[in-house]
């Protein structure tokens, strides 16, 4: 279990370790603040998009092969990238390193499910969840730390490293967890799953629910610098204050492993969706009285994360459950949606002057919070009882 939380942690470690050693990127090729910017972007891309593929393939050919040439392709991107000499080339190394990233993230969260019951997956899924909240944080002082010392290519050779240590912890410790593989024929085949799971009600609103509250994470990153600064606080005060919303995802995610998932997963979703939907109006109330003071922002965020730390695990083995035998595809389409949910919705709010005006974010927010309240809650009225 800790491998394939390693093995996940891996993954979203490739996202935020380079992020320090940018602007050493944009010196040493001369290059513009765009292609800088792009190996982050591919990355997240690829990540995106590999796990519709990955879910997929290991419906057929089973998750251990598939996590293996993961862990296998970000070693290797990490290491090419070392041997870069135009920012082109790295772009490229980028984008495979983020390829071998999104098996490593889509196959840790199947073989979960493959293993455990959806009580004990659910469990378990917290873990692997502490994990993806501890990677960024980790990795962006380590990155800052490598910047310094090595420049950004000590940023890419830890993550080889890294991978070269993970895929030989998974050759030698996991076994093949997918026995009853789905026979796909082709493409019609893979379409026709794919139907499948969008018609699935279940599924989709598993999905939806997950997806929007990463959404509004990806949000709060995008406009509340701006609302900090309003309030006459420094970016580093916003940086600050709110890294206190990761650490209530941690509790939220041990309180979850811990009591709710005990009670079922679609009522402590359920009840994560009003923390969340709370904590937001407690946001906008408090900015629309013109409260200045930091806690009128910290305490409702540190609510928002303890909130997502009960959802977002839940939601994924949910969704994996209502996908039966598919649910390696299934995990595949639920975290590619999270991924482009996240990016597309926290651009939009931006877009629309959430930046400019609180207000905006805050009503955007409070819409996405009740289609998530909604989508969970007909699930939970839907519920067949051996699931409680």
């Amino acid at each position: 279990m800790w491998v394939v939380a390693a093995t996940v942690g891996s993954a979203i470690m490739g996202i935020t370790l380079l992020t320090p050693a940018l602007p050493l990127l944009q010196q040493q090729f001369a290059a513009s603040d765009d292609a800088v910017q792009l190996q982050l972007t591919v990355y997240l891309i690829a990540l995106a998009a590999g796990q519709l593929i990955c879910g997929t393939l290991s419906d057929q050919f089973g998750r251990r092969p598939l996590l293996l040439g993961g862990t296998f392709l970000f070693c290797i991107g990490g290491a090419l990238g070392l041997t870069a000499a135009k920012i082109e080339w790295l772009t490229l190394y980028r984008i495979i390193q983020g390829l071998g990233a999104s098996a490593c993230l889509s196959m840790g969260r199947t073989m979960v499910n493959d293993c455990y019951s959806r009580a004990e997956a659910a469990k378990h899924m917290a873990t692997i969840q502490i994990m993806v909240a501890i990677a960024p944080i980790l990795s962006l002082a380590l990155g800052g730390v490598l910047a310094e010392i090595a420049g950004w290519r000590g940023a890419l050779l830890v993550t080889s490293v890294a991978g070269a240590i993970v895929f030989a912890l998974c050759m030698s410790t996991t076994t093949e967890t997918h026995l009853d593989r789905a026979r796909m024929g082709g493409v019609a085949d893979v379409a026709g799953v794919y139907k499948k799971l969008l018609s699935n009600r279940i599924f989709l609103f598993f999905s939806i629910t997950g997806s929007l509250q990463v959404a509004m994470f990806f949000s709060m990153n995008g406009f509340l610098p701006y609302q900090y600064a309003r309030n006459g606080f420094t970016p580093m005060q916003f940086g600050l204050w709110f890294s206190l919303t990761s650490v209530f995802y941690l509790i939220g995610n041990t309180t979850n492993r811990l009591y709710f998932v005990s009670r079922g997963i679609e009522r402590a979703a359920l009840i994560g969706c009003a923390l969340c939907l709370a904590a937001v109006i407690t946001m906008f109330v408090t900015q629309e009285l013109g409260m200045t003071h930091q806690m009128s922002l910290v305490i409702p965020c540190c609510l928002f994360g303890f909130s997502n730390g009960i959802i977002l695990g839940n939601c994924m083995v949910g969704a994996m459950s209502a996908a039966g035998r598919h649910a390696g595809t299934g995990a595949g389409l639920a975290g590619a949606s999270q991924m482009a949910t996240g990016a597309l919705f926290g651009s939009a709010i931006i877009a629309i002057g959430g930046a400019k005006d609180f207000t905006i974010a805050a009503v955007s927010m409070m819409a996405m919070s009740l289609l998530s309240l909604s989508s969970i809650w007909y699930i939970y009225k839907n519920r067949p009882s051996s699931h409680e």
